[in-house]
């Protein structure tokens, strides 16, 4: 789950009956309104340093690319780095130039073997950002949504064939696109 405007409470209640069935990721503000998810990750230390004490005490468990957040927030700590494709090597990440990215090569190395995406609108969808508007002032970053599109791009085929998009209103075409409720079932 990414923070994209379609990430509605209509997406969050179709998952709730399949969370036991899988692994659910959620990345930045998806802590705050979904309440189960297995694994959180954000990455950046202006997020933490707004969010982390609320994080932490709803999703201990989660995970950044930001040391000193790691250490700060108590938080699990994975390193990252610049490059194409999902890294392979269990001790690193590829940031993608984005928290969804970096959560679906975080949730890759963990074994995730399918992937179904919600809310990776990679565009404005009436005026927003998020499902929640835009982050406050502090917070907020500009979205390079052709940078991201191309870093998902980037993605080795045999990986790619592993992720299925449903996220309504999507701009993101790297992957094949699919009903929620027909991938959940499947």
């Amino acid at each position: 789950m990414a923070t994209g405007p379609s990430l509605t409470e209509e997406v969050i209640d179709t998952i709730r009956p399949y969370k036991d069935k899988f692994a659910v990721f959620g990345c930045n503000d998806t802590y705050a309104v979904v309440d189960y998810l297995d694994e959180h990750y954000a990455c950046d230390t202006t997020w933490w340093n707004f969010h982390g004490t609320k994080v932490v005490d709803k999703y201990p468990n989660s995970w950044t690319q930001c040391k000193r957040s790691a250490e700060e927030f108590k938080v699990n700590y994975i390193a990252g780095q610049t490059a194409k494709g999902l890294s392979l090597d269990s001790n690193l990440i590829h940031f993608g130039s984005n928290s969804g990215y970096q959560q679906l090569n975080l949730a890759f190395l963990m074994g995730c073997s399918k992937f179904i995406l919600v809310g990776y609108n990679m565009r404005l969808v009436d005026s927003k950002k998020h499902y929640f508007g835009n982050h406050p002032p502090g917070v907020d970053r500009s979205s390079d949504y052709n940078k991201f599109k191309l870093a998902y791009n980037s993605i080795q085929p045999s990986i790619k064939e592993l992720v299925v998009n449903c996220t309504l209103d999507s701009a993101l075409t790297t992957f094949r696109n699919g009903n929620l409720q027909e991938e959940l079932n499947k």
